[in-house]
């Protein structure tokens, strides 16, 4: 259902040179850089996201700014299927090329390399990275020239030349350790993880471990969690290599839930799929097949197929073989046929030269005995059944999801909302400073009792809206020490200095919102500046983990209040 109502509003937005769009009068006032924030605070199956893009496109177009409108085509390309990507990337190169803008020029081809990558069109995907680079090379842009670089490699590593892969990831890393800077330090631990994965490749095992423990301690960072997950997946892989398969195992299961939540299902697959390999070497068939029919739905699921993953079908055939399953192994025979069919699309500069277990041939001879054994037209029949009730049950469990998140999210609002306004007409109970708790924190009770005033004025004046603010500088502000600031505040408000600061900045949110709709008009990284937060990320995260809901879902209940909510 989501995936149809996004083709409905961006169907309109895929050619060019569409009719003239008009802006909404909601937005004919923002900024480039507030529609910015509109757009990357959206969700990509947000249907308004497309309204802001437009505007945004529409707007650069009204004022004759083509470096802007530049901005608006990248940001619209990224979010469409490739022939219509492609056809922004053109009108790109097209201004670019008018401007005589060279490092606009080689940024454009840099966007029709990714395009052509994610389609898996390496060949194009590389002649596109070696113009852009013959560009980027005419200006200082050294950053882009080794974000070129690191394109080239990731395409030499897909297609099997895995040590010219790894040469150019290791100039990658030693470029971006130097440099400060998020992005930069992205791109080091990137390049960092494509090294690990390359000497794995080359069977240089225990270098591949070495970098991976390092780039497991340095992506230890809230904001690297995401890449954190990789590192684990690469040395539960390397283990298996060094047959350590236990140790596998606990890497891969603790990389899973990091990399699950990113929503990779290419890397859930490989996990899967080296679980499953761990625990048929473990002797332990029930778990290994379960892993890898995991492994093999995902793959339905997305009708895809990589030169890792199509051993999973080798790995069935031979269990099922051995187990003298005809029905199965023909099964997971016309999976492994429609596997290579797909590789064969995909890597044409390098399918004939791997090698493989069962090459073409043999299956197919293998296919057509095990259908005269089974009964053909039969066991056809029941495959297309099976696959069409999967269909449906898949659709009809997405459809279920989704009502129940929308129900829960409606009943955490309405908690929330209930919450708030018993809080606003309830005074707060007195803390009592007892003998008994004097004695369990060690800490004398006149000292205890300063610390609660202290927290109570600390409260009172707002002043956990402080952006600077930690436990140091609080410990300091209240005449005290860290270790007596942190144990009062377990005792007497159940939770860590972090999770107490989060709550007050939450509450605070959630009152303002509810009160002032001056502020429901912000952006996510303005209410987050406002109430103390580093990044947006922190808020939304904060607030989530306290109240189940978004702060941009509460937002968009409370503007369907009516009107005297919205009074102060």
């Amino acid at each position: 259902m989501t995936r149809y109502l996004i083709l409905f509003f961006i169907i309109p937005f895929l050619g060019v040179s569409q009719e003239k769009f008009v802006i909404p009068d909601s937005l004919s006032q923002k900024t480039f850089d507030q529609l910015i924030d509109d757009i990357d605070d959206s969700e990509d199956d947000d249907p308004i996201l497309w309204t802001y893009l437009k505007t945004y496109v529409q707007k650069a177009k009204n004022e004759h700014n083509d470096e802007e409108l530049i901005i608006g085509y990248q940001k619209t390309l990224k979010r469409l299927p490739e022939n219509a990507a492609l056809k922004y990337s053109d009108s790109i190169l097209n201004i670019a090329t008018r401007l005589n803008d060279d490092l606009l020029i080689g940024r454009g081809y840099i966007d029709r390399a990714v395009i052509y990558f994610k389609s898996k069109n390496y060949d194009e995907s590389l002649n596109n990275y070696l113009i852009a680079d013959k560009y980027i090379n005419e200006t200082n842009d050294v950053y882009t020239q080794y974000k070129i670089k690191y394109g080239i490699a990731n395409i030499k590593s897909y297609l099997g030349h895995h040590q010219e892969a790894l040469n150019l990831f290791t100039e990658c890393k030693e470029f971006y350790r130097k440099r400060e800077g998020y992005n930069n330090r992205q791109g080091y631990l990137h390049s960092l993880c494509s090294m690990g994965r390359s000497n794995f490749r080359l069977s240089n095992y225990e270098e591949c471990s070495k970098i991976n423990k390092e780039g497991v301690a340095e992506s230890t960072g809230e904001d690297f969690t995401l890449i954190h997950g990789y590192f684990l997946q690469s040395e539960g892989i390397n283990q298996f290599a060094k047959k350590n398969y236990k140790e596998s195992v606990s890497y891969l299961q603790k990389a899973l839930p990091e990399i699950t939540q990113n929503e990779d299902f290419v890397n859930i697959a490989i996990t899967y799929m080296y679980l499953g390999k761990d625990y048929l070497k473990l002797n332990d068939d029930e778990k290994a097949i379960a892993y890898l029919q995991k492994t093999d739905s995902i793959l339905q699921q997305h009708q895809y197929a990589n030169l890792d993953l199509r051993e999973t079908y080798e790995l069935f055939i031979n269990y099922y073989k051995a187990k003298g399953d005809l029905e199965n192994q023909l099964l997971y025979t016309n999976r492994l046929l429609d596997a290579d069919k797909i590789l064969e699309k995909n890597y044409k500069t390098l399918i004939s030269t791997i090698h493989k277990e069962y090459d073409t041939a043999a299956l197919i001879a293998s296919k057509d005995n095990l259908e005269k054994t089974l009964k053909r037209n039969t066991i056809i029949s029941y495959t297309v059944y099976c696959l069409g009730a999967l269909v449906i049950l898949v659709i009809s469990l997405l459809l279920v999801r989704n009502y129940k998140k929308q129900k829960v999210y409606k009943l955490k609002y309405e908690e929330l909302i209930a919450k708030t306004e018993k809080k606003e007409t309830t005074p707060e109970e007195t803390i009592e400073v007892t003998e008994e708790a004097t004695d369990d924190l060690d800490i004398n009770q006149d000292i205890i009792v300063k610390i609660l005033n202290g927290l109570e004025t600390f409260e009172n004046k707002e002043e956990f809206l402080n952006a600077g603010i930690n436990q140091s500088a609080l410990a300091e502000d209240l005449n005290t020490n860290t270790s007596y600031l942190s144990k009062v505040i377990n005792h007497y408000k159940g939770k860590n200095f972090n999770s107490y600061l989060n709550e007050l900045r939450v509450n605070y949110a959630v009152t303002l919102l509810k009160n002032s709709s001056v502020h429901r008009r912000y952006t996510i990284k303005a209410l987050a500046e406002e109430l103390g937060f580093s990044n947006p990320r922190s808020f939304s995260d904060a607030f989530f983990s306290q109240t189940g809901i978004k702060p941009s879902y509460f937002i968009k209940q409370l503007e369907k209040e009516p009107a005297p909510l919205l009074s102060a």
